[in-house]
């Protein structure tokens, strides 16, 4: 953990450097569920996100 500086430091740190988090899939909202289980298979490699809009 860190303070509020620390933290906007970092975030700024971040921005910077130009670094992507790894997309492993994205889900629709009404596919939740799918997302869900494929989360719980450990099998993917990077975020699972689950989008309000298509």
């Amino acid at each position: 953990m860190g303070d509020r500086p620390t933290l906007k430091d970092l975030a700024r740190a971040w921005t910077a450097s130009g670094l992507r988090p790894v997309i492993d899939s994205v889900f629709p909202f009404a596919r939740a569920r799918e997302a869900f289980d494929h989360l719980m298979t450990g099998s993917h490699v990077g975020k699972i996100v689950i989008a309000l809009s298509d």
